[in-house]
């Protein structure tokens, strides 16, 4: 099957899928529930259908984003694009389009975009523990934060 035919397959598929999920997500949770009333229930007893609600709008969320990038994809192609590399102009490996059929890298460029992600700052917590065992401290309310009652260190 050509590319294009293949963009339309993955388009129509994931049409059906998004609609599929949105009619699923338009039922009102009382019906998909055997309860009279969501009122007179504890909120723990529906917790495993509002879970399953939520994840199906992640899903869905996701699908429409890879509708978007398809969509893209044909637009790439009716301009004679397609295939074509964002980042370096070269042509995308056959069997890479095979697999993603609306990936916009190479396999190059994106294994580069892959190593060069870096863990957020936030990520880089010390832990008090590991500060004593360094010999450092940090102060809370005035008092070393390792030191014992008798005001020498515990650490």
């Amino acid at each position: 099957m050509d590319p294009y035919n293949r963009l339309l397959a993955r388009k129509q598929e994931l049409e059906q899928m998004t609609g599929t999920l949105q009619e699923r997500l338009m039922t009102p949770l009382a019906e998909t529930t055997d309860e009279l009333s969501l009122y007179d229930q504890h909120p723990a007893d529906i917790g495993s259908e509002v879970f399953e609600r939520e994840k199906d709008r992640g899903i869905l969320e996701l699908m429409q984003l890879e509708l978007e990038k398809v969509h893209d994809a044909l637009h790439k192609y009716e301009q004679g694009r397609y295939g074509v590399c964002e980042v370096c102009g070269q042509a995308i490996e056959p069997a890479r389009l095979d697999r993603m059929v609306n990936t916009t890298l190479c396999a190059g460029c994106a294994r580069q975009r892959q190593d060069s992600f870096r863990r957020p700052a936030e990520e880089e917590v010390l832990i008090a523990g590991d500060m004593s065992d360094r010999g450092e401290t940090f102060q809370v309310a005035g008092y070393e934060y390792f030191e014992s009652g008798d005001g020498s260190s515990s650490g």
